[in-house]
């Protein structure tokens, strides 16, 4: 087998972190709408709590950070979606 053609592709880009606020429960909801989105986002059960607010993890393929804004601002409809920060 001839593999010389791999060495000129490129890595893919890093994912992009967000940080969104919300509860434990609603999470589960997030995580099964984002799952249907054909990898646009992985949610992760890491968070960081601050003045008892609790934001968690999401990474997201490279060049879909909008398209995953504009879902979560579409689920604050039906969760409790607060704060989203973007970056490490």
């Amino acid at each position: 087998m001839d593999f010389s053609r791999l060495r000129q592709l490129r890595p893919p880009k890093d994912a992009e972190v967000l940080w969104v606020e919300t509860t434990d429960k609603a999470l589960h909801f997030l995580d099964g709408m984002l799952m249907a989105t054909d990898g646009l986002a992985n949610v992760r059960r890491e968070y960081r709590e601050e003045g008892g607010r609790k934001l968690y993890k999401l990474y997201v393929a490279p060049g879909a950070v909008e398209e995953v804004l504009r879902l979560l601002e579409r689920a604050r409809r039906f969760a409790p979606v607060g704060e989203t920060r973007r970056g490490g």
